[in-house]
């Protein structure tokens, strides 16, 4: 998708700046917030079916800590199913309050991390603190997929990609856009590995 930077691009390696709580009505931020709507939702704005899950303002060259979360997503998919409608909203400034030692290991994919995909550790509950475009402030809590929506999310804010958190290198998979639909429902048992070296000269825009 040629609105999101390439995952060359240094910025995605970077800290967000913080929105001033003064300018959230402001014209400038109502209108990042509403490109990243127009964004979630793809062209046809269809507003009962989103394109992606989450996205955070770097990821499409904005350096301010604004993401969007579909609160009702479940990461779970069928061959007869498809995502339940979604319930996207908008957090700025977001930070985790607090986080469960329980961890999940889940498969993950980023238009910011081109064809690698991969099964990445993450915290099951999180409460979050963020304002909404309001300007209003307010603490949520959120479990399992929400949950690591958010903290991949928040990365994107602190220039982290989900390569970063994986360990094991054969948790790093290969997988075409055609072949998406398939690693979503058989990603435990994907054949097409990545490797370290892969993520680095992707990250670093050393290959293509």
């Amino acid at each position: 998708m040629s609105l999101f930077l390439p995952p060359s691009d240094p910025l995605l390696n970077e800290e967000t700046c913080e929105v001033c709580p003064c300018t959230i009505a402001s014209d400038e931020i109502q209108g990042i917030i509403d490109k990243m709507y127009d964004i979630a939702f793809g062209e046809t704005q269809d507003r009962s079916r989103a394109i992606m899950v989450g996205l955070a303002a770097p990821q499409i060259g904005i350096d301010k800590s604004i993401i969007l979360v579909d609160t009702a997503a479940t990461g779970v998919f069928t061959k007869d199913s498809g995502p339940p409608p979604p319930k996207m909203k908008e957090f700025i400034n977001p930070e985790i309050l607090w986080k469960s030692e329980e961890q999940v290991y889940w498969r993950e994919g980023c238009y910011s991390t081109g064809n690698l995909c991969g099964i990445v550790p993450r915290s099951q509950k999180v409460v979050i603190r963020a304002y909404d475009r309001q300007g209003n402030i307010f603490t949520e809590e959120y479990e399992g997929y929400v949950a690591r929506i958010f903290q991949h999310e928040l990365d994107h804010l602190n220039g982290i990609r989900f390569p970063d958190r994986i360990k094991d290198d054969s948790d790093l998979h290969w997988v075409t856009e055609k072949d998406l639909p398939q690693y979503r429902i058989e990603w435990r048992d994907w054949s097409q590995k990545a490797t370290r070296a892969d993520w680095i000269r992707m990250r670093d825009g050393l290959s293509d």
